[in-house]
């Protein structure tokens, strides 16, 4: 019980917003890289996306990056994207209150403390929700947030968000 309690608070978490929990990047595989170079795999580039030179960085992301200057435009573009989305995300960091970065503390701290079967349920469902289209995951926050918390593990018990209709919907 106290495990799919924890599941629900972290599927919560991720329902409550783009901003709060949301890594544009979609993909897990490559979380273990620094923009120092101990990747554990290759990032590719986007296609389309135009990784900028050293001297076309805007005065924070070089703020953030001196100790690459030297290094930045020999940089493979790959790892140069890692770094610039590090920016991006400690950006966001900063601009949280201390009561959004609590609650992603004690989401992440919950979602640790998962049995692996759920941490994979729960990683399912999440993937599920970022290949929807943005007005089908703002329904279905909107749908959570409604919910009692009995309705709530019903629906992660068959699935989750994304995954399987909400209880009581015959789709």
């Amino acid at each position: 019980m106290r495990a799919l309690a924890a599941l629900a608070l972290a599927l919560g978490l991720v329902l409550a917003g783009p901003a709060m929990a949301r890594d544009d990047r979609g993909d897990r595989g490559d979380r273990h890289h620094d923009d120092r170079g101990h990747a554990h795999g290759t990032t590719p580039v986007p296609a389309g996306v135009i990784v900028p030179t050293w001297d076309a960085l805007t005065p924070d992301q070089q703020q953030a990056l001196a100790r690459l200057r030297e290094d930045w435009d020999e940089l493979p573009a790959s790892r140069r994207v890692r770094a610039l989305e590090w920016v991006e995300r400690k950006a966001r960091w900063e601009a949280m209150t201390p009561e959004q970065r609590e609650k992603l503390r004690s989401g992440a701290r919950n979602f640790r403390d998962l049995p692996p079967e759920l941490r994979a349920k729960m990683r399912a469902s999440m993937q599920a929700m970022r290949a929807l289209p943005e007005d089908e995951q703002r329904d279905l926050r909107k749908r959570w947030h409604g919910m009692t918390p009995e309705a709530r593990r019903a629906w992660l018990q068959t699935g989750g968000p994304g995954i399987s209709p909400p209880p009581g919907d015959s789709e």
